[in-house]
């Protein structure tokens, strides 16, 4: 459905013009798909959910409330937004969520009409929010907060449409984003996957592909063959099914748990299932569209970069999909550049589908049975099982399982969760972080060219996506001041000084206090640069790599030119990388048959790395020595 036979249809005056197969008195709506990649499986809002009190909202006792919550949800559906009109179903789905959750508090707090809820109460309900726990047991995070809020917002939005409407704004001079960015754990939404936790999974994804899919679909084309020659044979499903599995048994596969026999057409499912996340998680990350665009991808999708007004290389390769956010019922052509990783995944997925569009008539890559290891019956010429798309939360799991079975390592702890949007938080990550003047390329590869986005950008840079970068920046800073703050031990010509001037923090309290001293240190724009061999305390002044006013130079600054700057520190965690210089030069100068020039280089290199070890050493001897004089 387009934006005008929309707003054609809510002008009409008929308050179900949204709703399919349902009327505006039913306890279940089902909403018309406002994207095509939800025409099969529409959403549906539910008005009989239970309350406090122990009965169902559609209770006669109720009746005025039920009736004013429909409208309001109605004006969020054909609300005003730039794009289309109002939200997408599935946002809708969402609000209303939220919705039923400021109901069921007012059915607690005895509240029978929204505008009986004051600015006392609201603020009540907003505490109570704050404390909700989400399903990792944590409080829920800003942008579920936001979530909540907006609804809040929308309640007294409405108050001219809506009789019964909040009369107080919920939050007097504060936009729903703006309030929820207040809150008292000082905590921020990690919504991309840590370093630690992305890189090996990138790696071993890419690798189990590489090394598992060409023996995977070899043993499944095999079993299907020997079904299908016994099924010609004469041979009832069940006799062809044991050919094939005999057949299946005598394949042994390298994988990254080690080497398996397909003892059982489940097993050859599940491997392939895995392949499946495989391929998800490496377009994902490596190239970062939408989890919907990506389960809408086609065969034949990868095609060689075709805009002639640029000066890429041909051999530049592109993924060709459909953007759906913020668009008409059938979405946008759009196409991302995509690295050969990548563009090998989506050759997999061609070979993975191949049964199922042949079987099926669709070119869709993720075609599947909504339930995953049928074994062989997933692949037959004359199944039965229904095909479909697979959705965002298939995606998700899958991924998850693929973690653990890759064995991901954990993050902080605990086993990372992953969602299927955050290979997409990642990858723009990843890229603004290394290159911020590219923000607005990077916009354009991501699909960010609507109108609302363009009114919030300016010299060439994407306004949000710039906020995003900029609140990972400093996150990052303040980690990386909590670490030397609190390391034990600090080489290197700052070293001492850092060690001198830092408070001793002590105390049931240190981890708090310690991170409020770093965001003081990095809202005060004093700039610390990270790299793998130590830290940068950065003052212009001082700089041996001849940095500007905001930092090091990226050009300049080297581990030697380090080494001998005023600014630098190191703590026990850059001992590895120093060692290994150490070595590595100890060896050059043992080879002979270096020129003579490569030689006092090397000479002069692991002075320096001995140099840092020596303080390191003592370091860690004055402190022993303290300790032994207060015992």
């Amino acid at each position: 459905m387009s934006s005008s036979p929309a707003l054609a249809a809510a002008r009409s005056g008929s308050r179900d013009w949204f709703l399919r197969d349902s009327r505006w008195d039913d306890a279940r709506w089902i909403l018309v798909p406002t994207s095509a990649v939800f025409k099969d499986r529409p959403a549906a809002i539910h008005w009989d959910f239970s309350l406090p009190n122990g009965v169902k909202f559609t209770h006669p006792r109720h009746a005025a409330l039920l009736e004013s919550a429909k409208e309001h949800v109605a004006q969020f559906r054909v609300g005003s937004t730039i794009s289309r009109s109002g939200c997408a179903s599935t946002s809708l789905i969402m609000y209303f969520q939220h919705l039923r959750t400021f109901i069921r508090w007012m059915i607690e707090e005895r509240l029978t009409r929204f505008a009986d809820v004051d600015a006392v109460s609201i603020a009540e309900y907003a505490r109570c929010v704050r404390r909700r726990r989400g399903r990792t047991g944590r409080t829920i995070g800003p942008a579920a907060l936001r979530n909540h809020y907006y609804v809040l917002i929308g309640l007294y939005r409405h108050r001219l449409k809506v009789r019964d409407a909040l009369q107080v704004h919920p939050f007097p001079g504060l936009s729903a984003r703006s309030a929820s960015a207040h809150r008292s754990d000082g905590g921020t939404p990690m919504r991309y996957t840590p370093d630690v936790v992305a890189i090996p999974l990138i790696q071993r994804a890419i690798e189990f592909i590489e090394d598992c899919a060409l023996p995977l679909l070899a043993a499944r084309e095999k079993s299907l063959q020997m079904y299908i020659k016994a099924r010609r044979a004469g041979a009832t499903p069940r006799c062809a099914r044991s050919a094939a599995l005999a057949t299946l048994r005598l394949i042994t596969v390298d994988t990254p748990q080690g080497r398996r026999q397909l003892d059982s057409h489940r097993s050859l499912s599940m491997l392939i299932d895995l392949l499946y996340g495989a391929c998800f998680v490496v377009i994902s990350y490596l190239v970062g569209p939408r989890v919907s665009e990506i389960l809408q991808l086609k065969a034949g999708c990868v095609h060689p970069f075709d805009d002639p007004a640029s000066d890429l290389t041909p051999k530049i390769a592109t993924i060709i999909g459909t953007i759906y956010k913020a668009e008409s019922y059938h979405g946008r052509r759009h196409q991302w550049i995509a690295p050969l990783p990548a563009v090998y995944a989506v050759t997999v997925l061609e070979a993975l589908s191949a049964p199922h569009r042949e079987s099926g008539g669709t070119p869709d890559l993720w075609q599947r049975p909504s339930i995953r290891n049928f074994g062989i019956d997933e692949w037959l010429p004359d199944g039965v099982l229904k095909l479909r798309i697979s959705e965002s939360k298939s995606a998700n799991a899958r991924v998850n399982r693929l973690a653990l079975w890759l064995q991901v390592p954990a993050f902080r702890g605990r086993p990372w969760r992953f969602s299927s949007h955050q290979g997409r938080k990642t990858f723009a990550r990843f890229v603004a972080l290394r290159d911020r003047t590219a923000l607005y390329a990077l916009a354009q590869h991501l699909g960010h060219r609507d109108i609302r986005q363009t009114d919030q950008s300016y010299v060439g840079t994407d306004y949000k996506l710039n906020e995003e970068i900029d609140a990972a920046v400093l996150d990052e800073s303040i980690s990386a001041w909590e670490k030397m703050l609190s390391a034990t031990t600090l080489a290197g010509r700052m070293g001492a000084e850092v060690l001198a001037r830092r408070p001793r923090f002590r105390g049931a309290r240190v981890k708090q206090e310690l991170r409020v001293y770093a965001r003081m240190l990095t809202d005060s724009g004093l700039t610390l640069g990270v790299c793998e061999w130590g830290y940068c305390v950065y003052r212009e002044e001082f700089s041996a790599c001849h940095g500007t006013n905001t930092g090091p130079d990226p050009v300049l600054r080297e581990p030697s030119t380090c080494a001998r700057c005023k600014n630098f520190s190191v703590t026990d965690a850059h001992r590895p990388y120093w060692q290994d210089q150490a070595d590595r030069y100890q060896l050059l100068l043992n080879d002979a048959s270096l020129p003579t020039q490569t030689l006092k280089i090397s000479r002069a290199r692991l002075d320096e790395a001995r140099s840092l070890l020596r303080s390191l050493d003592s370091s860690v001897k004055e402190i022993r020595r303290a300790r032994t004089v207060r015992l």
